[in-house]
């Protein structure tokens, strides 16, 4: 009876705790809960994920699926730019980090309206990657940094 117990108690442990899941189970649910609009139970997986499977080529991802969803769908604009930049910090060769530096540059000009912080991103973006394909628009996001739709010539149509 007692080695029943102490099975059962052993099993109860490993199937309640989440100790054998993969990586890949743990990505899926994470965004399973973003579609289903629980974005701090997809962080909480997110975060298991970039210290559970640190060296992980999943990591990364979780790292700026992180940053997205402080972004997008908590619209915690400030953390956001924090988690963008951790992402570059970690994974400086990842072929995201220009769009992380970007997306940093962009909630600070039209977010929070930090237009000095989101020059020093953009110029610095212009600087590390002279020949990405986002330079256009981040020559245009500095050009027109504060200005309304309706004052922009190549946007006017939309307000209309």
């Amino acid at each position: 009876m007692k080695n029943i117990i102490t099975i059962l108690i052993i099993t109860l442990f490993f199937c309640s705790c989440d100790t054998f899941k993969s990586v890949d189970e743990y990505f899926s649910e994470a965004e399973q809960m973003r579609s289903e609009r629980k974005p701090k139970e997809a962080l909480r997986l997110l975060n298991k994920i970039i210290k559970k499977f640190s060296k992980h080529n999943k990591a990364p991802e979780a790292q700026y699926l992180i940053a997205e969803i402080y972004y997008r769908d908590l619209q915690d604009f400030s953390k956001s730019i924090v988690e963008y930049d951790k992402f570059s910090e970690k994974h400086p060769n990842n072929d995201k980090v220009p769009f992380s530096l970007f997306m940093q540059g962009y909630i600070y000009s039209n977010e929070l309206k930090e237009y000095d912080s989101a020059k020093v991103l953009y110029k610095k973006f212009i600087n590390l990657y002279p020949n990405h394909e986002m330079v256009k628009d981040v020559e245009f996001e500095i050009k027109y940094m504060g200005f309304e739709l309706n004052q922009i010539p190549e946007l006017k149509h939309l307000t209309e």
